[in-house]
């Protein structure tokens, strides 16, 4: 299982709310921004734990448990149904709002998606964001803010979970996803966050998208070769732009390794692979990654897949044949 306790505690989040509750301090309206929307709610469990819990939401004790299984009496997860709060439960999280706490001291309102909520339902939340009875706390939990009005940005405390290192991932993950090679390539490919890392991990296609660049890196030589290698992406039926997300982080790695810096490849094995490849030059490796973001330009300027695979892959052995000379 992911160790998401171990990566919330490494967060400004994290630090911010348990130095709020020790200090007596905590806000009445926190406004949590995370991009991995498919862990959000777990994040937002992970405050009510630490606001509710006399351990500071060490996950082994009954408050934690019950939270974790939504059923603790004193915090109340919003939306019921769908992905999206509605006005109506905005109306009953008011009037609940007014009713005393169960067992604890506190009462704790979790809005996840609160950046789909519509306008209506933003207005009818802003009085008891600004002026909620006591003791209660409201977490609005986004993935982004720029849909929220700004009468409810105003009103809130705004702490954010930003993007995960390559070792804070790999810790986490480790004992959910055996395969290193596969993890480090998922991390490497992702945004920071354990959603779009899981995901990748699970995702064949990458993999595919990784064994033929390190294929064409390898073993392309010639120009008689790209017709060759353009039906085999074809073929393969993998996204364009997948390949080239894979090429330009290969090439970076590279680059890097040429210059000694091994310490910021992200990808050794493969790395070393591809260092084996004959020909790359330090100033082809630079231009290539040029070319690779030219190609991505190219493929969302025109959408012609075929075009652009044919084009990049020419330019690699340009770019390799050019350099050599010089």
């Amino acid at each position: 299982m992911t160790d998401f306790s171990s990566l919330f505690r490494r967060t400004d989040a994290y630090q911010s709310i348990k130095r709020d509750k020790a200090q007596g301090r905590l806000s009445h309206a926190y406004l949590l921004l995370c991009s991995d929307g498919d862990n959000l709610e777990r994040y937002l469990k992970k405050i009510a734990k630490l606001i509710a819990c006399p351990n500071d939401g060490f996950d082994d004790c009954r408050v934690c448990k019950l939270i974790e299984d939504k059923v603790y009496p004193d915090v109340v997860f919003y939306p019921k149904d769908g992905d999206s709060v509605t006005s109506e439960e905005i109306t009953s999280l008011i009037a609940d709002s007014y009713v005393k706490p169960y067992e604890s001291d506190k009462k704790i309102f979790l809005i996840s998606n609160a950046q789909k909520m519509n306008a209506s339902s933003q207005n009818k939340l802003l009085k008891t964001l600004e002026e909620p009875p006591k003791n209660v706390h409201i977490i609005l939990g986004a993935t982004g803010e720029f849909s929220l009005l700004p009468t409810v940005r105003s009103r809130v405390k705004k702490i954010s979970i930003l993007p995960f290192s390559a070792i804070e991932l790999k810790d986490a993950l480790s004992s959910q996803c055996p395969d290193v090679e596969r993890l480090e390539n998922a991390i490497a490919c992702g945004d920071g966050t354990v959603g779009k890392t899981l995901a990748l991990y699970n995702d064949d296609a990458l993999q595919k998208a990784m064994e033929i660049a390190e294929d064409i890196i390898v073993n392309m030589q010639s120009s008689k070769d790209v017709l060759e290698y353009s039906e085999k992406i074809t073929r393969s039926k993998i996204e364009l732009l997948e390949l080239l997300n894979v090429l330009s982080l290969f090439f970076r790695d590279m680059s890097i390794r040429f210059e000694g810096q091994t310490s910021l490849v992200v990808n050794k094995a493969i790395c070393e692979r591809l260092m084996n490849a004959q020909g790359f030059t330090r100033g082809a490796l630079i231009n290539i990654q040029e070319d690779v973001l030219q190609a991505v330009k190219r493929l969302e300027a025109n959408g012609n897949k075929t075009w652009v695979q044919e084009w990049l892959l020419f330019k690699i052995l340009e770019e390799k044949f050019k350099w050599q000379k010089l």
